[in-house]
């Protein structure tokens, strides 16, 4: 295939990675060059460390101002957390200069992490295609309704050509608290089937995994190709 890509990835367990490898593996045996990979994780923490500094600066230059107007004092109000999305911002630009943007996630509340999300916004104009992990993973309807949540962050303009997601592994602290569930009511159905279910992800993302994720974005490259 005569086509560029660039991966973007975030990853908070290490699952998406795993994936993200494989399928960049996958897709340039097939001969599709990968111009760019990019950790959206680490731009977040960037951004956060670089508001982090600035709001501790704002905050030193207003030592013994006056109340602001919405109640808070000035040092208050400066040291604030801020949200920001330079970091994302500049790696959707840089993205861009690929054909297809590869996109990697972790199911975060039903959806992605923000810093997925500012990543998203910046494709204006790209064609894109999902990948995710998740610690449920029995249900692909489950995993078409979490793809169509995240998509709806791309602008207008941006084409979504396929999607695809895997179950991932979780922490021992979520078997945890699961298992604080059950001691409380021995009878929980539900933290039964919870405990089962992670179980059952500690397996995942696997081969098969891969393979399933490659083939459908195979597909959705050989579709634009066309």
């Amino acid at each position: 295939m005569n086509i560029t890509c660039s991966m973007a990835v975030s990853s908070k367990s290490g699952n998406t990675k795993l994936v993200a490898d494989a399928l960049q593996r996958e897709l340039t045996d097939a001969r599709v060059r990968f111009v760019a990979t990019f950790d959206l994780d680490g731009a977040a923490a960037e951004s956060a460390q670089s508001e982090g500094v600035k709001g501790a600066e704002n905050a030193k230059g207003a030592e013994g101002s006056e109340t602001v107007e919405n109640g808070q004092s000035a040092n208050a109000a400066a040291s604030a957390p801020a949200e920001s999305t330079s970091s994302t911002s500049t790696l959707a630009t840089q993205a861009s200069e690929a054909d297809v943007v590869f996109v990697g996630f972790w199911c975060d509340k039903g959806s992605c992490s923000p810093a997925v999300q500012h990543f998203l916004q910046g494709l204006a104009g790209k064609r894109v295609f999902l990948f995710g992990t998740c610690g449920f993973g029995e249900s692909d309807e489950y995993f078409a309704q979490i793809l169509d949540r995240v998509r709806t962050y791309l602008p207008a303009d941006a084409q979504y050509i396929g999607g695809a997601m895997c179950q991932g592994k979780m922490g021992v602290g979520v078997k945890r608290r699961y298992e604080g569930m059950l001691e409380k009511d021995p009878e929980n159905a539900q933290a039964r089937m919870l405990i089962d279910n992670w179980n059952k992800a500690q397996s995942h993302p696997n081969e098969d995994d891969f393979s399933r994720i490659a083939a459908a974005a195979k597909e959705a490259l050989e579709g634009i190709a066309e």
